[in-house]
């Protein structure tokens, strides 16, 4: 059988509106595109599959073309979505909100390509293109959520194994074993986007019918989760079997993937009964173009206008570089009446690890007075003020890479409350060193656009509320002692008490007053 090959001219010309669009496409959100690729390269992260997951994207999208052919033209009905994502993608740059910006990415590609296309054609590219959602940073939303399902579900396991245990939070103490905390890592997340993108996939090459293929997506989901909860309960009970000696304990990521590989086992058992059951003979359906407003022919009309609106987002977008200093600015913060420093910038192998920061103030101090009195014999405190001038592409205060403390050599041991006469809600957490069984107390907070926050996404959505009080800055302050014997609580209260404001008018003169 002769096989007809589209000649090169007509193949080009075919194919120049989508190309010429998708590069008004990354031109208007490069900043975006740029922060997603970047958590892709991390490898020990939940997006890691982003580089695959985009090349099978590419290649099921090209498999539609071929299946269902298409020919641009205009759509003008689809510039209203695309408008409305290019609103969007402008209120998350004036905002500082880049979540937002990443939410409206693969939206926003769909809109255009529609606005060549039209529904009939478009719907033929809504998996294909739809995966590279799954490949975007937004879905750590879900994380908390999912460890505390994970919690759930194996405090419920573990009533059956006859363990003495408690629970608190994401932690689970086994009674004279050890702690065991269902961290961001042990959300299962990885799992569920990996599982979900397998289970389009199928779909899309295999399965006809659209029961079909929601009915194998939300198995998917299922088995995913499934495979996580018996992921962690596995590890759990082999930690108290072993006295937590068991080598899962440390080798969990790779067990973990070995657990997700054999629950795909019966996912595609019953995946291929739906495919068999799928009705064979599908229709062969050629090129069905949409006529919808005007015909297809016009598609520089199209590009053009596509352009325009690109090309005026990106006008209108603040700060579209993104400028990070290659070292921090310091405040200069005068604490010697009553705080003398300490050589270090951390305490007792502790410190946060804050990425690119615009302002920073890092001291290890002791108390002038109570070492006179003899009363802060072995107290040393700590002091962190970690200040974004705006927030911005790599340099934002709540993102994956900011961290309190380092996961591989602290674990946390207790949560509380830190009252204080301020009135400024302070997260206390005390840390113990997994090694050496060092514990140090922190007490922080996050000061975001004048609004004071101690949760992580709290203080990503002031970021909102911060674009009406006429600020731009976020800061995390953060205070910390090491001590024995002492009211954890108390001493924190006193230590904040003294510092934080001098911290806040030192932010107030440098980072406030110069943008008024």
């Amino acid at each position: 059988m002769n096989r007809e090959w589209i000649p090169r001219p007509q193949a080009v010309r075919q194919i120049w509106p989508f190309v010429a669009t998708f590069c008004v496409m990354v031109l208007v959100t490069f900043p975006t595109t740029e922060g997603i690729v970047s958590r892709w390269l991390k490898l020990d992260e939940s997006y890691s599959h982003g580089f695959l997951l985009a090349a099978v994207s590419l290649f099921l999208t090209a498999r539609a073309a071929r299946i269902h052919p298409v020919k641009a033209g205009f759509y003008p009905f689809w510039l209203v979505p695309l408008a409305a994502c290019f609103i969007v993608y402008w209120l998350g740059g004036l905002i500082r909100l880049q979540a937002l910006q990443q939410l409206v990415m693969v939206p926003m590609l769909l809109s255009t390509f529609a606005v060549l296309m039209g529904w009939r054609q478009i719907r033929w590219f809504l998996v294909p293109l739809g995966l590279l959602f799954l490949t975007v940073p937004v879905w750590d939303f879900l994380s908390w959520t999912l460890q505390l399902i994970t919690v759930s579900v194996n405090q419920f396991l573990l009533g059956f194994a006859n363990i003495e245990f408690e629970v608190e939070g994401v932690f689970v103490y086994l009674i004279g074993v050890g702690t065991f905390e269902v961290a961001h890592g042990c959300s299962g997340l990885r799992y569920l986007l990996v599982g979900q993108a397998l289970v389009l996939i199928y779909g899309e090459m295999y399965l006809s019918r659209l029961r079909s293929r929601v009915t194998l997506f939300c198995l998917g989901v299922a088995f995913a989760l499934v495979a996580n909860w018996i992921r962690v309960f596995v590890i759990i009970y082999m930690g108290y079997e072993t006295n937590m000696q068991s080598s899962l304990i440390d080798d969990h990521e790779n067990f973990g993937w070995w657990v997700f590989a054999g629950t795909l086992v019966p996912l595609y058992f019953l995946a291929r009964l739906m495919e068999k059951r799928d009705d064979e003979s599908v229709s062969s359906q050629g090129i069905d173009i949409e006529r919808e407003g005007i015909a297809s022919g016009h598609d520089m009309t199209a590009v053009a206008v596509i352009a325009a609106l690109g090309l005026a987002t990106w006008l209108a977008l603040p700060d579209k570089h993104g400028n990070i200093a290659s070292e921090p600015e310091g405040y200069v913060i005068d604490l010697r009446e009553r705080y003398a420093p300490v050589f270090g910038s951390g305490l007792d192998g502790w410190r946060p690890d804050i990425l690119n920061p615009d302002r920073v103030y890092v001291q290890t101090m002791f108390d002038r007075q109570q070492a006179r009195s003899g009363q802060g014999l072995g107290m040393t405190f700590y002091l962190g003020t970690f200040t974004y001038e705006y927030q911005r592409n790599r340099a934002e205060l709540i993102q994956y890479s900011n961290r309190l403390y380092d996961r591989d050599f602290w674990i946390p041991e207790g949560f509380f409350d830190v009252e204080n006469s301020l009135n400024i809600p302070v997260q206390g957490v005390t840390l113990k060193h997994r090694v050496s069984g060092q514990r140090v107390h922190l007490g922080y907070s996050y000061f975001v656009q004048g609004q004071w926050e101690t949760d992580q996404w709290r203080a990503k959505l002031a970021q909102v509320g911060g674009f009406f009080s006429g600020r731009d800055d976020a800061s995390l302050l953060i205070s910390a002692v090491a001590c024995d014997g002492c009211a954890v609580a108390v001493t924190l209260a006193q230590f904040i008490e003294s510092t934080f404001p001098v911290i806040l008018e030192q932010i107030d003169q440098e980072v406030v007053q110069p943008g008024r």
